[in-house]
């Protein structure tokens, strides 16, 4: 997925602010390079995050669904 559309979908499901703090971790990590805009979306509606959250959790429970859908 690229830069722009990880944006677009933080920014869609109100978490643009989170975004905004998250875009070095993304990039360094490759956390969501290899990731469908889809899978991150299904993610935001099943998973409800706080603002406050930080990276490492954001890719616990990120890694945690999208290892748990590929068993569905």
């Amino acid at each position: 997925m690229t830069e722009e559309q990880m944006k677009d979908v933080f920014e869609t499901y109100g978490y643009g602010e989170v975004y905004s703090r998250f875009q070095t971790p993304l990039y360094v990590t490759g956390l969501l390079d290899e990731v469908e805009e889809e899978v991150l979306e299904d993610f935001f509606d099943n998973i409800e995050l706080t603002p406050a959250v930080f990276f490492d959790e954001f890719r616990f429970w990120f890694q945690y669904f999208s290892t748990a859908q590929r068993y569905l």
